[in-house]
């Protein structure tokens, strides 16, 4: 199996002004940093499915070592005329023939049928190139939801402690009776709510560890820390572009192959309609007159006259024209994958940028007023909150565009990588 091709066009990794890596304490939950390579290079190293693809290829190249093999020689003996009747009574008239017999092919069939089995060999390495993409494209996405899912704690923390502080605040203004009761009540439930969400954000991120583990044997979840960010794309590739690596990829280069096979498959049933022939050659003992030697060599060349394997050419040539039209079929589901996931990733991107220069700077001057104001009285506790719950509706917003943009970049990566063969 041929090592996967570098990782250097994933998205991950985009800097902004409120969303780190994920805080420290986190890191000491999970001390193993694991990157997207590292990922996949487990992945590779245990999917069981890659290791039965190696054991399909030795099978293959078994195939090739048979259909290069010449038939056999067939060993024969005969004794004629013995324990009849009459003269042929007891073994005075026994004739003994010993001979040998072997099938010349025509029209080259032996070189036909390896080069069949080479084409049906390559397919092997194709499926396998397939199955990696298919690998690469799980693994690109489980590791995106382990991000973001790191991302989305960080935040509830955040969320968490300034929840917090208001109670306390608001709790020291309704001991010092400058504020209600309800609103310390208002402020306890806003912390439960948060630590709600926090625990949501947690089983999240258990989740898509168990997911992303799971591609290297490890079911029950294991104890490490996603590294990367996601960035956004300055200049998003352009359509056209993207369609033109298409051809590159297994899923459609693989159909040359198929081809290829199918050309050798037509080929070989071709030149099996032409007759092989068989030479024989040997002696024969003749026990009466005094035992007499004589030798005897022939040819047989089967009669063709019903049976031109026409079945067989007929089928051939079928499976050969229906490659080109699986190809074709194959071609549209991809090209309709990728307009999807590059419509997805383009309408993403135009929102996390809308959110990053708009919502957010507006969002959080509209804070900065609020806790100004607080501050010399002229706004309420309440009114602080809902502030603070607007700014982190954005963050949320652009979070959530975030995952949406990795996920449209994740496919499209799967559905444009090109081949190692």
């Amino acid at each position: 199996m041929r090592i996967f091709h570098e990782l250097t066009s994933l998205i991950i990794i985009l800097s902004t002004p409120f969303v780190g890596l994920a805080a420290q304490d986190e890191r000491i939950a999970g001390p193993v940093e694991i990157t997207l390579g590292e990922a996949l290079g487990r992945a590779i190293a245990t999917d069981p499915r890659l290791q039965v693809n190696v054991a399909q290829a030795e099978a293959a190249d078994g195939q090739i070592d048979q259909a290069n093999l010449r038939p056999n020689p067939v060993v024969g003996a005969e004794m004629e005329n013995f324990l009849g009747s009459g003269p042929f009574s007891g073994l005075d008239s026994l004739e003994v023939t010993l001979g040998i017999s072997q099938v010349i092919e025509t029209a080259n069939k032996r070189a036909r049928r390896v080069a069949l089995a080479r084409a049906e060999r390559s397919l092997v390495d194709w499926d396998g190139e397939v199955l990696l993409a298919r690998l690469e494209s799980s693994i690109r996405s489980a590791f995106v939801e382990v991000l973001l899912a790191q991302e989305w704690i960080q935040l509830r923390k955040e969320q968490l402690s300034l929840a917090e502080q208001s109670l306390q605040e608001t709790t020291r203004l309704v001991e010092a009776a400058r504020s209600p009761k309800v609103e310390e009540s208002r402020a306890r439930l806003a912390v439960r709510q948060i630590e709600f969400t926090l625990q949501q954000a947690r089983r999240r991120l258990a989740t898509a560890k168990s997911v992303l583990s799971g591609f290297w044997g490890e079911s029950g979840g294991s104890d490490f820390f996603a590294v990367g960010k996601i960035r956004l794309e300055e200049t998003p590739p352009e359509f056209s572009g993207l369609v033109a690596k298409l051809g590159r990829t297994a899923a459609l280069a693989r159909f040359e192959a198929e081809e290829r096979s199918r050309v050798a498959a037509l080929d070989l049933e071709e030149a099996r309609s032409k007759p092989d022939v068989e030479v024989f050659a040997g002696g024969r003992y003749f026990n009466e007159a005094e035992g007499n030697i004589g030798f005897l060599a022939g040819v047989e060349v089967p009669w063709i006259l019903s049976d031109q394997n026409q079945g067989n050419i007929r089928t051939a040539r079928a499976e050969l024209r229906a490659v080109s039209y699986e190809s074709a079929a194959t071609r549209r589901e991809l090209l309709i994958d990728l307009n999807q996931a590059y419509q997805k990733a383009l309408n993403a991107r135009a929102d996390a940028l809308t959110i990053q220069a708009d919502l957010l700077p507006s969002a959080q001057d509209t804070l900065n007023d609020i806790q100004a104001g607080y501050e010399r009285g002229q706004f309420s506790q309440l009114t602080l909150l809902e502030g603070r719950s607007a700014l982190f509706e954005v963050r949320e917003a652009y979070l959530e565009a975030l995952w949406r943009y990795a996920v449209g970049q994740a496919e499209i990566e799967a559905l444009t990588r090109p081949s190692n063969l």
